[in-house]
Parts: structure tokens; C-alpha cells; sequence
């Protein structure tokens, strides 16, 4: 459908073709009558899987643009995680399934919204459970220094992975308890008891009688003193260093215990007991530091030809948080930015919104080196590896025919700004992170600009991304018209509040439960499932529910109380809410009960609703918006994200309706069915037919880069630079 497409585009079936390949690789893994050695090379597999593959179906699954592939990846070296692996799991342990007993509920649930302070009265003192001891050992990176954080216990039937790493908001998910550890020092304890918080069962008490694989992890906090803030415990890191777009190893610094194995009975009474006596898990090993594959994937701060690094450290983020800020960004310089020809050129800049990936990852890689992989074989993952190739021979050529760059040529960065809540600032000014925004457009794009002969105004800057990526783009010529003058969002998260996925927070009463006098229907928050690594073809939109509101919030509150979890529904409140007295975000609901605050509710449409902020500020955006807004989300979005688009379309459109606006607004569909997340717009094969999310979001850069450049020439100033760029 463009003039890239014999380069770009590719049907399903044409992909196959071209990639059947002999496979240079062969199978790493060999056969063996031994039960314990192939439950070894199971356990082994699962440890690298968990840093290259998320296992976390709505706080990394979700948020997959931009994902390149496991041989992309620069993570511990093998034998440092074949060591941790052997050491954290108990070879001895043989298989058990997990128990199918009375899975009763008990305890009872209240809670309070003042504050974010949460409550959880569970079973009570007739329980039959002493707890579970969990100790800090004696860890030689540590010394003796106190640790402060967030102790989760993992449990699970089986013992084919490690507990750690099984929790999720599917059906497969592990249990988990979670308890905060004030100053524990060698030696000291904490006790999970049948009070403690639990996720999906939420009490200790709820257990069914088997046996049980549990590990502990301990994730640090530290303590940060914000300008104007009392002093708050924040995770250290929601990131590892060696991460790519959502996917992570534990964070640097993680404390983890070795795998042990209980066994919970039941009395005639039908009160739960641990068997044995003092029981105790020991948090005495430490995640090993990821090292950074670099933006250019050839090392940390090692660049290509084509990919440069570029940090600063912030001062108006470094002054506001009390301690160094630094922001990277990881820039892919134009096909001729370094020949003497092109000496004198400045260039337009788009920014690729999207989550913490320490190598350059615009929705789609880049390498110079054709894959020699067979996608028939390896699957998706080759399929990446492929495209990020062909963004390379488009990127380079200087055919009109084969490259959508030719006439387009400018500087695409991709940028990092994690924060304690979670691996991304959300890229705008708030309450509990500070000025994000501000320190990005004012101090991080000039500096690129500066460096690599950017144009540096705004009518020659774009914005682009997915998802969270996607709500960045969107709010950036929001927040900061006159800086942006292109924005291609893909299904951002709520860009509207009156559906905050499916939660309308101006006028339901709870934020888990349709507001109805009879029924208690809890509201669905996950659906069907992640579609872009689907290939070939699609993932069919059932509408089967994977978890509700209820049950992702749940989760998040048991990995970390105070918007700690470094999950999803967390982040957003953290960027959303004003500060509360203690420090902490606000709850826009009840994190246990999901009663809504109103009076938070409220605060977030003045400050964050963009749909709002746009009708509101219409007079002065309304014109700047015109052309330059293009909004994109599949029909059956995984997340609910279709709903917040399309109120926000018909509000806007509201405003002056016997006046088009000027912004696009794209629904995806395909043969009556709606694409799922993340729907980025159309290409086509070429049959005419669609092609799958898992294709488009590897194709951002061709999609979108020349509609900007096409825009920046039609609408950039008299006497404006739109010759030296366009060869």
C-alpha cells in the first residue's frame, strides 16, 4: 500500500517464504533418561526465559511495543544465572501436582480511601497458622546494613519454574503474600500471618491442603526526600538494567530466598496448619547486576554508525527529587548524516515514546546484520529479527522506490526516564514524580538536537508510540503545543477518565463493580489477550475475561502497598494523583474495595483527562491540533483502551460539530472483527488483506516518519529549513 511496501510489508505467507532458511541452530537442549537432568534443563530454561519472555500477562505482556528479540538481549552472563538457579532451587523436590481442595473463602474485607492507606482484617486469631518466618541472611554484598522494602512469598504446586517468577494476572498465576520490612538487619524477621494480604486466595487460611514450592523475595526501597515532601520509602529500581521494553530480569538489588518445600494439612475442624515447626525462609542470595546491552546493542555507551547515546543529567529533576537524575536517550542519526555532502544538514526530530529499553527500539529494531534465522522454526522472535533489518536496508537506501525515507530524513530517538513507581515517568509534570515534562522537552531534546544538528524548533518535532508510549504522544502537543507538531499515538492508555478502562470514575460509585442496586458485576480488565506477538495471522477477539479490575488491583497491592507494585494500574495513579500527607499518591479508589474519591476523581480531570483538557483549552489547542493528532486503537482492545478512544473522539468532535477537527481517529478492524492491543493503523499484504499486529508494530518508523515529514514541509515557517533533510 506504499511505495516501501516490496521492502517492508509482507503478507503472512510471503514472510514464510522468504524466511525458509536452514536453520543454523540446533537443538540446545539433549536427550536424556535421567529425570533429574531434564529437570534441570527445565529449570535452566525457565531462568533465562523469565529475563528474555514476560510471564506477567498485564504489566509486561501489555506493553510489548517496540520488543526486540531474545538474541537482542545482553543479560547476566549464563553460568552467574546457572549458579543462582542451582542455588535458589531444591533439585530434591520431586513433582507434585497442585492440590484441588475446598478453596473456601474467609476473612473479611474493609478498608479506608483516606490517604491510600489500606486494611486487611483476614481469618483472625482462631486460625490454626503460627505463620510464615521470613529472615534476612547473611548477604556479603550487604554487610550488616539495615534493608527496607517489600517482601513477597511465592507459592505454587509444581516445581518446574521458579516461584518467583509465576505470579501474573492469568489463570496460570502462582500465590503470593506480600509484607513491608522496616530496617531489617542480619538475622532479623519478619511473620506473614493469617492477617497478611494474599493474592488470588487472600488469606493463608484459604490454602487447600498439599504441598507447596515457596521462594521470597525482597525488593529494596530507599529513601527519597523530594523537594516540598516528607521523606518517602520508594523502590530502589522497577527496572533491570539489562530490560527491553517491559521485559525484566528482578531488579538490581533483589533479595532472594532458596526454594522451599511446605505442606499445609487440615484439621477436623477445618483450621489449616503448617506441618512441621519453624518454618523459615531465608532471603540470603542476590539478583545479580543485569549489564546493559547498550543502545546500539554493542555495549554499554558503545555506538554504531547509526545509533548514539546521549545522557544528561537533569537539573531541574536532580534539584527536585534530592538526588541525580540522568536521562538517556538512544538516537538513530539519518543515511547520511556523516558524508560531507550532508555536513551542513539539520534535521526534523521524532521522540518514540515507550517503556524503559536500554537499546534503541522505536517499535521495531534496527540492525545492520541480515538474520540468518528460519521463522518457521523459531517463530516470532525471527520474525523480529528480520524486520529489524528491514528497517536498516530502508533506513540506508536511497532508492525513492524501495525507501519511505528518502525525502524524510531525520533523527529518531528513542528515550529512558524510569522512576521508583515504575520503568517510565509517563513523560509529563506531576505531583509525585516532579517535572518529567519540563526536563524532557526543555533539557533532554535540545541536547539531542544540539548534539546531532537538529533543527530544534517545534514545528520539526514529532512524537510516536504504543500504549504507554501511545498516551505520551497524545499528551504531548497537549501539554506542550508549541514544542510538538506531529503526534501518531497508538492505542494509548485512558486518554478520557469517563472510561479509565472500563471504570467511568465521574460517575460509578465503585471502581470494581458496575454500579447497580441488586447485582454485584465485577468489571473485566483483561481480555483475550496480547495479540502482537500473534504470528501468523490474528488472535481471534472472543471476549473471554483473563482478570477483572478487582483481581489486577489486588495483585498490585499485595507486590507493594502506597502505589509501590511498579504495576500499571499503580503508575497511573502515581502520575495522575496530587501527593497525599504521608507522602504517597492518592487513591483514586480504595485499592481493597474499589470506592472511588471523587474529590481525586476530579483532580485527575483537570490535570490529566486530555479529552477534557482539549475541549476545555479548545480556543488555543483546537488549531495547533488540526493535522497534526492521529489517534489509533483496535476495535477489541485488549485492555479496554477502544472504550477512552472513542469518548474522547465524540466529545472532541462536540465541540464544533459542523467543523471537522482535523484529528484522525482510526478503530481497527479486520473481517468484522476488532483488532486486540496494539492496533497501530493499517498495512496491507499484497492481497489487500491487513496485516496482523505482531507485523505493524515492528513498522512505526515507515508508517508514520513520512506523513511527518510531509507535514513539517507544508507547515513550517517562512524561510524554514525543508531542503537539506528531504534528500
Amino acid at each position: 500500500s506504499s511505495r516501501s511496501a516490496p521492502v517492508t510489508f509482507l503478507s503472512s505467507s510471503a514472510l514464510q517464504s522468504l524466511l525458509m532458511l536452514p536453520s543454523p541452530r540446533s537443538d540446545r537442549c539433549g536427550r536424556s533418561d535421567s529425570s533429574r537432568i531434564a529437570f534441570a534443563i527445565v529449570v535452566l530454561t525457565s531462568v533465562i526465559q523469565r529475563v528474555v519472555e514476560s510471564q506477567d500477562l498485564f504489566l509486561e505482556a501489555r506493553d510489548l511495543e517496540g520488543l526486540q528479540t531474545a538474541n537482542g538481549f545482553l543479560q547476566p552472563p549464563r553460568a552467574r544465572l546457572d549458579a543462582l538457579s542451582k542455588e535458589l532451587l531444591n533439585l530434591q523436590s520431586p513433582e507434585v501436582q497442585y492440590p484441588e481442595g475446598d478453596r473456601q473463602r474467609v476473612g473479611d474485607l474493609r478498608g479506608s480511601s483516606k490517604g491510600g492507606l489500606e486494611h486487611f482484617e483476614g481469618s483472625g486469631p482462631g486460625s490454626g497458622f503460627s505463620g510464615l518466618q521470613v529472615r534476612l541472611g547473611k548477604v556479603p554484598e550487604l554487610g550488616s546494613r539495615a534493608i527496607t522494602g517489600r517482601v513477597r512469598v511465592y507459592m505454587q504446586g509444581h516445581n518446574r519454574s521458579l516461584p518467583v517468577d509465576g505470579n501474573s494476572d492469568g489463570q496460570e498465576t502462582n500465590q503470593v503474600f506480600g509484607a513491608d520490612a522496616n530496617a531489617l538487619r542480619p538475622g532479623d524477621s519478619l511473620t506473614l500471618g493469617p492477617d497478611t494480604f494474599g493474592y488470588p486466595l487472600k488469606s493463608l487460611q484459604e490454602l487447600p491442603p498439599g504441598q507447596f514450592y515457596v521462594q521470597a523475595e525482597l525488593l529494596p526501597y530507599t529513601l527519597f526526600n523530594r523537594t516540598g515532601l516528607p521523606p518517602t520509602w520508594l523502590p530502589t529500581s522497577c527496572i533491570s538494567a539489562g530490560g527491553q521494553n517491559g521485559q525484566y530480569a528482578k531488579p538490581d538489588g533483589t533479595l532472594l530466598s532458596r526454594v522451599t518445600v511446605i505442606t499445609v494439612t487440615a484439621s477436623a475442624g477445618g483450621d489449616k496448619h503448617f506441618e512441621g515447626d519453624g518454618i523459615v525462609i531465608t532471603l540470603d542470595k542476590l539478583q545479580p547486576p543485569a549489564s546493559s546491552p547498550g543502545c546500539a546493542g554493542l555495549g554499554d555507551a558503545v555506538d554504531s554508525k547509526y545509533i548514539k547515546t546521549l545522557r544528561i543529567d537533569s537539573q531541574l529533576l536532580s534539584q527536585w527529587w534530592g538526588t541525580k537524575i540522568r536521562l538517556e536517550a538512544c538516537v538513530l542519526v539519518p543515511h547520511g548524516w556523516d558524508e560531507p555532502e550532508h555536513a551542513s544538514a539539520e534535521y526534523p526530530l521524532v521522540i518514540a515514546h515507550g517503556h524503559y529499553s536500554p537499546q534503541w527500539n522505536a517499535g521495531g529494531g534496527f540492525s545492520e546484520k541480515q538474520p540468518t534465522c528460519n521463522a518457521d522454526v523459531e517463530g516470532y522472535a525471527c520474525v523480529s529479527e528480520w524486520y529489524s533489518w528491514y528497517l536498516y536496508r530502508n533506513w540506508t537506501s536511497t532508492d525513492p522506490v524501495a525507501s519511505p525515507f528518502v525525502g524524510a530524513r531525520m533523527l529518531l530517538a528513542t528515550i529512558n526516564h524510569p522512576v521508583p513507581f515504575f520503568d517510565d515517568s509517563y513523560a509529563v509534570n506531576s505531583a509525585n514524580m516532579g517535572p518529567y515534562g519540563d526536563a524532557i522537552v526543555k533539557e533532554l531534546i535540545p541536547a539531542i538536537e544540539s548534539a546531532y544538528r537538529g533543527i530544534g524548533a517545534g514545528w520539526a518535532r514529532g512524537a510516536m508510540g504504543g500504549s504507554t508510549g501511545g498516551w505520551e504522544s497524545f499528551a504531548m502537543p497537549v501539554f506542550y503545543p508549541d514544542d510538538f507538531n506531529a503526534a501518531f499515538a497508538a492505542c494509548p492508555d485512558p486518554v478520557t477518565f469517563t472510561h479509565y478502562t472500563t471504570i467511568n470514575l465521574y460517575k460509578q460509585v465503585n471502581a470494581y463493580y458496575y454500579d447497580s442496586d441488586f447485582k454485584r458485576t465485577q468489571l473485566p480488565g483483561y481480555r483475550d489477550g496480547y495479540s502482537g506477538t500473534t504470528w501468523p495471522g490474528y488472535r481471534t477477539p472472543y471476549g473471554d475475561i483473563i482478570a477483572t479490575v478487582e483481581e489486577q488491583n489486588h495483585r498490585e497491592l499485595v507486590l507493594g502497598e502506597h502505589s509501590r507494585s511498579c504495576g500499571q494500574w499503580d503508575i497511573w495513579e502515581a502520575v495522575f494523583s496530587p501527593v497525599c500527607s504521608d507522602g504517597y499518591p492518592c487513591r483514586i479508589y480504595d485499592k481493597l474495595t474499589g470506592q472511588i474519591n471523587k474529590s481525586i476523581a476530579a483532580y485527575w480531570r483537570d490535570h490529566y483527562d486530555l479529552a477534557h483538557i482539549i475541549k476545555r483549552d479548545w480556543a488555543k489547542l483546537g488549531p495547533k491540533l488540526n493535522g497534526s493528532l492521529h489517534v489509533f486503537v483496535g476495535g477489541s482492545d485488549s485492555f479496554y483502551l477502544t472504550n477512552a478512544v472513542m469518548d474522547a473522539q465524540d466529545l472532541i468532535e462536540s465541540i464544533d460539530p459542523g467543523n471537522p477537527t482535523g484529528i484522525e481517529w482510526v478503530v481497527g478492524v479486520h473481517d468484522g472483527r476488532g483488532f486486540q492491543h496494539c492496533f497501530r493503523g493499517y498495512e496491507y499484504d499484497s492481497k489487500g488483506v491487513p496485516l496482523p499486529n505482531s507485523i505493524t508494530r515492528l513498522t512505526y518508523a515507515q508508517a508514520f516518519l513520512p506523513k511527518m515529514a510531509h507535514r513539517f514541509a507544508a507547515t513550517a515557517p517562512a524561510g524554514a529549513d525543508v531542503i537539506s533533510w528531504r534528500y
